[in-house]
């Protein structure tokens, strides 16, 4: 089968791969469409985004990664008999598998096992020739994370929901509730979601901030109240924010961009008793002034998300409750994938936001 398989670090190639053999609790996609994802491009360029942000370390990553943790497709053959009845089933495809026996585990608390094992990534499957991904014709899923999904729902809106239940988890962590305003550093995928996900538990002013002006009119299209490109604006964040809440600061950001000066601003905009809520850690180290956490201000992180997260978002998703055909920016053959790649890599000037691969063409 074809498969885009990351050989190395900045060493990406279409090609021949084995056709995946299932084992026990496994069944066979035949992958339709994958999404290109900010992580992936971490990893092609040598990162390992998922360690760093659940495990706290840094990692390396073995070679012949099969990339794709954003992929939809349909249930081919079953492992297992009693899992038989999935076949023949279009189902999006929940990525990651936690071991179920360590004290995260069995706390509720799975997003942070240390073994887990995630489709398009290296880590936890022990060595394999080729770590199985969805940008492949055909993936091995986790019979018991497929789901079978509803006509209403389209193939390339299906390969959001890895992103959905990552933004709908951090939202969570950051907890807004009715009448509070929310700021999001970075509107990428991630961000524009979480975005919308705040309006839905009931804030009652959004603010987001990139630099492409593609992203900031995929803001105005989900219903951002305060979209700001720090490029073009003569406001500053700080400015517009505090002009927006009577000096008051908003009650949450969410920060996908990790950078140190990005995390400064942030806690500058934030209220009295707010959270700041990282979605990256890009830094080896922070320089935080300590005055900038008083009031009882505080900082959590977000790592993957719950496993209920995953039929939730399908079900928003089906109900046009979350947006998602807006941030599509860019479609490619599974065949061009390299190209697609470049261009995800250089979304300054091409200006991508979601690019997705059609693994059948």
């Amino acid at each position: 089968m074809k498969a885009l398989v990351l050989r190395a670090p900045e060493k990406l190639e279409v090609m021949d791969v084995p056709r995946p053999k299932l084992s026990s609790g496994q069944v066979l996609i035949r992958v339709h469409r994958c999404g290109i994802c900010g992580s992936d491009i971490r990893y092609f360029h040598g990162e390992n985004p998922w360690a760093k942000q659940t495990l706290g370390q840094e990692a390396p990553n073995p070679p012949n990664i099969i990339l794709g943790h954003e992929f939809v497709g349909t249930v081919v053959e079953a492992f297992d008999p009693d899992n038989a009845n999935l076949v023949g089933k279009r189902v999006g495809v929940n990525t990651f598998l936690t071991c179920g026996r360590c004290a995260y585990c069995r706390s509720g608390k799975e997003n942070l096992c240390d073994f887990t094992k995630h489709l398009g990534h290296g880590q936890g499957w022990g060595q394999m020739e080729f770590y199985p991904g969805g940008m492949a014709e055909f993936c091995p899923a986790f019979a018991s994370q497929v789901y079978e999904l509803p006509a209403s729902v389209t193939d390339d809106q299906a390969t959001f929901f890895d992103p959905l239940i990552a933004a709908l988890h951090a939202t969570e962590v950051g907890r807004p509730t009715l009448l509070d305003t929310v700021a999001i550093l970075g509107a990428g995928p991630i961000g524009l979601l979480i975005a919308q996900f705040s309006r839905l538990y009931g804030a009652r002013q959004t603010f987001i901030t990139d630099i492409a002006r593609e992203n900031i009119e995929a803001a105005r299209k989900i219903g951002v109240d305060f979209p700001l490109n720090l490029h073009d604006s003569k406001a500053s964040l700080h400015d517009l924010v505090m002009e927006k809440t009577s000096r008051q600061g908003v009650n949450i950001v969410f920060n996908t961009v990790g950078s140190n000066d990005s995390i400064i601003a942030s806690l500058k905009i934030l209220k009295k008793g707010g959270m700041l809520v990282l979605m990256a850690n890009k830094e080896e180290e922070l320089r935080i002034p300590a005055l900038l956490l008083s009031g009882e201000r505080a900082i959590r992180t977000s790592s993957n998300a719950m496993y209920t997260d995953f039929p939730r978002v399908i079900e928003l998703v089906a109900q046009n409750a979350i947006l998602v055909d807006p941030l599509i920016s860019h479609r490619f053959p599974l065949s061009k994938a390299l190209e697609a790649f470049s261009v995800a890599c250089n979304k300054e000037k091409t200006g991508a936001i979601k690019i997705i691969l059609d693994c059948q063409s």
